[in-house]
């Protein structure tokens, strides 16, 4: 069974970790500054310590897995450095970052491609999870992990791998902060954002089953011009949304 040390305990590390214990790791310990927040995980594991001193990481696991955020996770790492032992893996789950940010003899990257929130639990079987190991013995070591919680599991390049990272913050991040502009036009003028919720639903639902060039609908793919006018007319008293809709109003036209 392989020992696993967690290197953090937020969102991701509260659903990789009971999923890699589920996939026969055996999570070793976890280190996380805030109490709280890492004992939680410990406790939520099956034989797991807890430790806020980076210096008490125990030295004694097969994995170590950084679960920090980006900019954490290169000074963390160095930190690590003397504990990690040479035949230990250290890896990290960014989606853009590569293998250079980490300092160990041998290391990889473990990226899930989902959103992970507080209290939403995901399914493990249906995410994409995207590996990058220089060499072919860590890379079947991970992939029979990943095997084992995903039906999905790529080995991609770092340049792969941050490119993927691009159209997902397009795909995933930016898709929900327009679901947040719609809902903020509807509050300001006393509208429910409840009524929009089918056809969020049906526009996400005709892009996964057709693809969404062939779903794309709307005033600016049919070059319907008065009503994009009458549209940036009502938005005049709000310029931040009227540079936002002109944008992508334009990219619809350029790519239809």
């Amino acid at each position: 069974m392989l020992k696993v040390v967690c290197i953090g305990a937020g969102r991701l590390a509260n659903q990789l970790m009971p999923a890699l214990e589920e996939a026969g790791c055996h999570i070793l310990q976890v280190y996380n500054r805030n109490p709280f927040t890492g004992q939680q995980l410990a406790d939520k594991l099956r034989s797991s310590s807890y430790t806020n001193e980076i210096a008490d990481v125990t030295p004694d696991a097969d994995l170590y897995f950084l679960t920090v955020s980006d900019d954490a996770i290169k000074p963390v790492a160095e930190q690590l450095l003397d504990i990690v032992p040479e035949e230990a893996i250290g890896i990290h789950c960014s989606g853009s970052l590569g293998l250079d940010v980490l300092p160990f003899r041998k290391k990889a990257g473990f990226y899930p491609l989902q959103s992970f929130s507080a209290n939403h639990e995901v399914s493990w079987r249906w995410i994409p999870l995207i590996i990058t190991a220089p060499d072919e013995d860590t890379w079947q070591l991970l992939d029979a992990i990943a095997g084992q919680m995903s039906s999905s599991v790529y080995r991609m390049t770092d340049s792969q791998k941050s490119v993927l990272h691009v159209a997902a913050v397009f795909a995933n991040n930016f898709s929900n902060h327009m679901l947040t502009l719609a809902e903020n036009i509807c509050k300001a003028n006393e509208l429910p954002f409840e009524i929009l919720k089918p056809l969020i639903l049906e526009t996400f639902s005709k892009a996964i089953l057709s693809g969404p060039r062939e779903s794309q609908t709307g005033p600016a793919i049919r070059r319907d011009q008065k009503t994009i006018e009458k549209h940036l007319y009502l938005l005049a008293d709000h310029p931040e949304l009227t540079v936002i809709y002109k944008a992508i109003t334009n990219s619809i036209i350029a790519n239809s």
